[in-house]
């Protein structure tokens, strides 16, 4: 009997397949050390970006862990098929939209020298003076420019995780990028 249904409806026997892989999918997203396993590569990288995202406030921390237990929380709703990482930084940006949505005043915080003691002596200055620019940009432009030139982000990652449009996503590191080299060359001495 089982195999006249799959005759008279070919397609039945794919979706019941499916439902299925679906179910056990589901079953080991509810597993949350599959969530811990594919977040720990991510961590870091995570930790920096919303650091350099919020001008290395204290509260960051706070951020980073609410987006980690919002990600265990959410982990039913990841899809196998996309990207973890861009899904768990879209997840980054949000928590910090809500953070500057709730704080009501803008956040420009003094550089943590600390953050930046691995550069090289010599480039300690231009380091300085590139948060000092980044800092200056405004909350979801930082973001863009710190996923792309930190975490090395695609455009089209940073699309997906902030939900601007790629187009918009290129002109404003366009602009970040011009308004840099100008800062930069005008403060070398450079034309």
């Amino acid at each position: 009997m089982e195999n006249a249904r799959f005759a008279y409806f070919p397609n039945l026997e794919k979706i019941l397949n499916d439902a299925e892989a679906m179910e056990s999918f589901a079953k080991l997203n509810a597993d949350p050390r599959v969530f811990w396993d594919l977040a720990e590569p991510h961590k870091q990288r995570l930790y920096n970006f919303i650091q350099k995202s919020m001008s290395f406030s204290t509260e960051s921390d706070d951020v980073f862990q609410e987006t980690l237990l919002r990600g265990l929380r959410y982990f039913a709703s990841y899809h196998r098929e996309k990207s973890f990482s861009t899904w768990l930084f879209a997840i980054a940006h949000n928590e910090i939209r809500k953070h500057f949505k709730n704080l009501h005043r803008d956040m420009s915080l003094p550089l943590a020298e600390s953050l930046i003691r691995g550069a090289e002596q010599t480039n300690l200055h231009l380091v300085r003076e590139v948060y000092r620019f980044a800092d200056s940009l405004k909350p979801k432009h930082k973001e863009i420019f710190f996923l792309f030139y930190d975490s090395g982000f695609s455009v089209a990652e940073i699309s997906r995780v902030t939900g601007v449009r790629e187009g918009n996503v290129k002109f404003i590191l366009n602009r970040a990028r011009n308004s840099l080299r100008e800062r930069l060359g005008a403060n070398h001495g450079n034309p």
